[in-house]
């Protein structure tokens, strides 16, 4: 290659990563990685793998391909068991985290936070010690951007996902016709007495310890939210077949947890399925109305907002506007 062509290569190279740090979604992030390793290995096809799950249980996910024939795909392949190969390639990574080249494949696992996160795979002629190097900082680059962008869409105490990032997906909910999912909003009752009790790092003890109940409990069935404050929200999805046995069971487990110092913590929920709406605000004014009727109820209840409306019992005039709570 001469001079001018590798001047050319890279300069191309450094706008694909220009273009890489302008995503803020994590789906186009993924995208962008890809279209910069085809300019840096252009006959190479690449597959990029979501990864979930422990050593004995690991399985792998399919969500982009790109080669010089077809060009960019977004796929979806469903969750699945890695071939042996595949999975010899992701164990391996935690011992030697830099590409692995072993019958015309080259394995690459992304990771965030020190977890393993995805895999790429990329098919054609073994990298040469220059393309290695360049793959292994485009990863690298590609890992510290996660971070931040799992840190401007996290809440800091809790780890859960934040308030920007939920009203973004409830604007993105709504504009899909019947999409399944539902709304849930829950408040820790009496929150306030516990801050005023026993203090603030108590009451973020009390805050990370609900969060953590949470997501073990709804798992992989909600994308879960701190709504602000000790407010939270799930978004549950459409494959949960009862929505109202499953928040049931989220307030018993925390009612039946010991809560260092406090003792018992309730929780009071409310919940709507999301359909096409104006505004997000209506959405949330429906769970709202729930959670309001479950706190003005006894706490430590479940409503659902269609039940309630069906037993005369909401009415767009007879909720207050603003702040729910009652102590």
């Amino acid at each position: 290659m001469s001079s001018s062509e590798a001047s050319i290569s890279i300069a191309h190279l450094v706008q694909q990563l220009a273009k890489m740090s302008a995503q803020r979604e994590q789906n186009e992030l993924e995208h962008s990685l890809l279209e910069l390793i085809s300019v840096l290995l252009p006959d190479h096809r690449i597959r990029f793998y979501s990864l979930r799950g422990n050593d004995q249980e690991l399985q792998v996910h399919l969500l982009h391909r790109l080669d010089k024939v077809d060009g960019y795909r977004k796929a979806s392949t469903g969750w699945q068991p890695p071939d042996e190969l595949m999975r010899q390639a992701i164990l391996r990574s935690d011992d030697d985290p830099t590409p692995w080249h072993l019958d015309g494949q080259t394995w690459q696992v992304i990771r965030q936070r020190n977890r393993r996160m995805a895999l790429l795979l990329l098919e054609g002629q073994p990298l040469d010690e220059q393309e290695q190097g360049f793959l292994a900082a485009i990863v690298l680059i590609h890992e510290n951007y996660l971070r931040l962008l799992y840190d401007a869409e996290r809440d800091m105490l809790t780890g859960l996902l934040n308030r920007r990032t939920f009203d973004n997906r409830l604007y993105e909910l709504l504009s899909m016709p019947d999409s399944g999912y539902s709304l849930a909003l829950m408040d820790i009752d009496h929150f306030k007495q516990i801050n005023d009790r026993y203090g603030h790092i108590v009451g973020d003890e009390v805050l990370l310890r609900i969060s953590q109940l949470m997501t073990s409990t709804l798992g992989q069935k909600a994308r879960l939210y701190r709504y602000g404050g000790e407010e939270f929200a799930a978004i549950i999805s459409p494959r949960t077949s009862d929505v109202g046995e499953l928040l049931e069971l989220l307030k018993q487990t925390i009612a039946e947890t010991v809560f260092p110092q406090v003792g018992q913590v309730t929780l009071s929920i409310g919940h709507v399925r999301i359909e096409r709406q104006p505004l997000p605000a209506n959405v949330v004014e429906q769970a709202d109305k729930a959670l309001y009727f479950a706190k003005e109820h006894g706490r430590n209840l479940v409503a659902d907002y269609a039940s309630l409306q069906q037993q005369g019992l909401a009415k767009p005039d007879s909720w207050p506007q603003g702040d729910i709570e009652l102590f």
